[in-house]
């Protein structure tokens, strides 16, 4: 039986406080990436960035104005709303500290004034590039699959063809 696999995304440019930008800059350095990224600790985070966006460009790629933006993106599996409540909840000093520099941040302690801060500065996804069709969870589960059948591998000229059989079955074949 198939799951429908629900993903969803965000993309927020929130513009950054006059003279503050060296400052966000610094803060968004120090984000820890990879397992340790604080967007990690949402398990059904695919994919989520801050980055500095130093001034927005017209159609010929003039600046408009000075003004630098804080683009927060995320790809995520399930309802957005679910997903802005975890993260607010286990990462609130990363989201705090980046977006602290942003005008009007009412911080993520209030659920419903983060939100309302996160749908003010909504730019809407104009196209999002998801190629799987696979929840974080299952790619998690393939991964870990993968890395046995790499040990198994590994191993595998050591055993007799029975004792392959046997490791098979024991840690690939079930799940």
């Amino acid at each position: 039986m198939s799951q429908t696999v629900v993903q969803a995304s965000l993309t927020v440019l929130a513009p950054v406080r006059e003279g503050e930008l060296e400052q966000l800059k610094e803060v968004v350095a120090r984000i820890p990436r990879g397992a340790d990224s604080p967007f990690a600790r949402v398990a059904s985070t695919h994919f989520a960035r801050f980055v500095i966006v130093p001034s927005l460009l017209d159609g010929d790629g003039e600046p408009i104005g000075q003004r630098s933006y804080l683009l927060f993106t995320a790809d995520f599996d399930g309802a957005r709303e679910r997903w802005i409540k975890e993260i607010a909840a286990r990462s609130a000093d990363e989201l705090d500290g980046a977006l602290g520099h942003c005008d009007g941040y009412p911080g993520s302690a209030d659920a419903v004034a983060f939100r309302a801060y996160l749908d003010r500065h909504d730019v809407g996804v104009g196209f999002s590039v998801i190629s799987y069709t696979a929840t974080v969870e299952r790619i998690h589960r393939s991964l870990e699959r993968q890395h046995e059948l790499r040990a198994l591998a590994a191993r595998a000229s050591a055993l007799s063809p029975g004792e392959l059989q046997d490791e098979w079955r024991s840690r690939l074949a079930a799940g």
